[in-house]
């Protein structure tokens, strides 16, 4: 983490072992972490007047060292009253090692009381966490009455302070939103390539890590999404779709072959139906218990299928992960599933526990 990082570097700089390299990393840093700047810069001023006092102290216990040796020799260094109290120099000798101690201390508290409040913070953060594995869904009403109906393999996230102000939950996976309206205050639903606004409405959002793209579908109402990586907003209407990449392409050696890239970075498009059926549509079939797949390849029918049936897939031949299929799976178990596309195509399968291996 960025902020272990910084420490580690502080460390070094103080220690007076950190490379010039080493010291503009810790630079830029804090400067992309401004939450630690101040407690930084704070432990580097105290740490600075403590090796001053130390400086100090190591200066005047020279001088006595020094003083003393002049006495043994029997070298006049001037009349010193007998009424001087002698425990004096004891007294102000001892005075830099108590700053220098104090100092220290205040250092240790610092560094105490800024780690104890930022794990604090992170700590609350993030308190509430639903999930659902593979071949499982559910449903959950939060605090401020949003309705979320979450797919197989997915999270989501939320504070504990969810619908006093803040509306923003985290989504890793599908999931479908009834959201319940304020006007003041519009729930923004977060992924790894976009940020979801709205107010109230309803619609679909698939954000899976593995998968190649991240979607949002509107059913009814209105969403601003906010792509991240070129903070491009859009407004969708209803039955829009909005997908994004989640890796981008590789940075193309023209600008005329860079802007063309961007450009198919971020689609819109309108969701799809069934071809049997016109009302049913494709991007929230899993809230039926459907798996609907069209002009897919093997590999992400297969990547659907390990959510949907709770198995994982295993391609023994790459060359058929290239394979592409149509259809629909609502009440078929995996063996039926998997028979119906060999109609289709020609490969072999074998089950060993909850793995299918495609031959």
């Amino acid at each position: 983490m960025n902020t272990r990082r910084i420490w580690e570097l502080m460390a070094r700089k103080l220690a007076n072992e950190a490379t010039a390299d080493e010291l503009q990393e810790l630079s830029a840093l804090l400067r992309d972490n401004p939450d630690t700047e101040l407690p930084a810069g704070l432990v580097d001023e105290l740490w600075q007047k403590t090796a001053a006092a130390t400086s100090e102290d190591s200066a005047m216990a020279a001088h006595d060292r020094h003083i003393s040796r002049m006495q043994a020799m029997g070298i006049p260094i001037g009349h010193v009253p007998a009424e001087t109290p002698i425990p004096l120099t004891a007294i102000r000798s001892r005075r830099p090692y108590l700053w220098a101690a104090a100092i220290s201390t205040g250092v240790l508290l610092c560094m105490a009381a800024w780690w104890w409040t930022s794990a604090k913070k992170n700590s609350n953060a993030i308190t509430s966490e639903v999930t659902t594995r593979n071949g499982s869904r559910t449903s959950i009403q939060l605090a401020d009455g949003t309705r979320v109906w979450l797919n197989a393999g997915s999270k989501l996230s939320y504070s504990k302070d969810f619908g006093k102000g803040d509306r923003s939950v985290t989504l890793s996976g599908e999931a479908f939103f009834d959201v319940a309206k304020q006007a003041d205050h519009p729930l923004v639903i977060h992924t790894e390539t976009m940020d979801i606004r709205v107010l109230g409405t309803r619609f679909n959002v698939r954000s899976y890590p593995e998968d190649k793209t991240t979607e949002a579908s509107l059913i009814t109402g209105s969403i601003e999404a906010i792509v991240k990586h070129n903070a491009t907003r859009i407004i969708l209407k209803p039955s829009e779709k909005i997908v994004v990449l989640n890796q981008l392409p590789a940075v193309a050696r023209s600008a005329k072959a860079q802007t063309a890239k961007a450009e198919t970075t971020v689609t819109l498009s309108h969701v799809s139906y069934y071809a049997a059926q016109t009302t049913a549509i494709t991007e929230t079939s899993w809230m039926d218990n459907k798996l609907v797949f069209k002009d897919e390849s093997f590999t992400e029918l297969a990547q659907q299928m390990e959510r949907f049936f709770g198995v994982k897939v295993r391609f023994d031949n790459p060359q058929l992960q290239q394979l592409r299929f149509t259809g629909i799976f609502e009440q078929e178990t995996v063996q039926q599933a998997l028979s119906a596309l060999q109609l289709t195509a020609a490969f072999r399968y074998e089950i060993q526990n909850d793995t299918i291996i495609i031959h």
